[in-house]
């Protein structure tokens, strides 16, 4: 068991519809449709799948009572809460994102593109990886990430010698405004009505 279903509103566990209160196993596939939205707490994390989204999640490690939940965005967006860092990981496209502090973190992660991601740090810093390239998140800051980007294709970029590393992912910054979605949904997510 990794959790619980706390909300659900037009959400699927496989190919049924899922209700509060259902237990989170390791390797369920949950979706939402337009218009709907589904809560999980995950071993202490909470996890807000918007609608049109998909998401697995599983297990990492053997622990069974306090090892580390890891949730694999397939399709659209989430954001997720956590109180301290080592008990939950977002995977997107091959990318990982994870708190960076030992505080409580609050972030947004969205699949934009094959090979673009929008993340949103809203509470606390995270932790970025891909391709054994790390960079860290400051809490307030949004990005465009871009995997695998291309090279130029100049002659020029082709003739230098293949010592030379290309960068796994690029970084672009996002203005305040585009976060207002993310922060909307965050204050839903601190409301004393929420769980």
């Amino acid at each position: 068991m990794l959790g619980v279903v706390l909300e659900a509103y037009r959400a699927h566990l496989g190919g049924s519809a899922v209700s509060p209160g259902a237990t989170v196993y390791d390797g369920d596939r949950y979706s939402t449709e337009e218009g709907g939205a589904l809560w999980l707490r995950c071993n202490g994390a909470l996890l807000t799948v918007a609608e049109k989204s998909a998401v697995l999640v599983r297990r990492v490690g053997n622990d069974t009572q306090d090892g580390e939940a890891e949730a694999e965005l397939v399709e659209g967006a989430l954001i997720f809460s956590t109180a301290r860092t080592g008990i939950l990981e977002i995977q997107a496209r091959q990318a990982h994102v994870r708190s960076a502090g030992a505080g409580r973190t609050v972030a947004q992660v969205s699949v934009t593109g094959p090979k673009e991601l929008r993340i949103y740090a809203l509470r606390g810093a995270l932790l970025f990886s891909y391709r054994g390239e790390n960079k860290t998140i400051a809490e307030g800051e949004s990005y465009e990430v871009i995997l695998d980007p291309p090279e130029d294709g100049s002659a020029k970029k082709q003739a230098i010698p293949s010592a030379r590393r290309h960068k796994a992912f690029l970084l672009v910054a996002i203005g305040t405004g585009a976060i207002a979605a993310a922060v909307t949904v965050y204050e839903h997510m601190e409301s004393p009505d929420r769980p």
